[in-house]
């Protein structure tokens, strides 16, 4: 058992897929105002961008500070290591190689959908 976390465009076509990566997923709770209770969260391009931008700033930076603003690691029983160690920067890499991707494949007025479950 553990954090499984989904991105989806409005048509239900998955366009990204994360495990455990909690720092993610406290990113999309705190900045959608939604209650962490496995629903769906609306999100628009422009909350990837800034995913996005959170991300890189985070990657550039490498400090606690940045860490601890921006993309924190997020407690949750099935959520995985709260360390910011190798796995939590691996996470931070391959969730900005999956938003290039989406942003690069979607038009400015797509909308999606996360949603986590454990």
């Amino acid at each position: 058992m553990g954090l499984d976390m989904y991105l989806s465009r409005k048509t239900v076509k998955e366009v990204a897929y994360w495990r455990k990566a909690n720092a993610i997923h406290g990113w999309f709770i705190r900045n959608s105002g939604a209650e962490d209770n496995c629903t769906p969260i609306h999100v628009s391009m422009s909350d990837l961008y800034t995913l996005r931008d959170d991300v890189k700033k985070v990657l550039d930076e490498g400090t606690e500070e940045a860490v601890m603003e921006l993309l924190p690691p997020t407690p949750g029983f099935f959520f995985g290591s709260n360390e910011v160690d190798e796995y939590y920067w691996e996470c931070l890499k391959n969730t900005l190689t999956k938003l290039d991707d989406i942003i690069e494949h979607s038009t400015d007025d797509q909308e999606f959908e996360y949603h986590a479950s454990w």
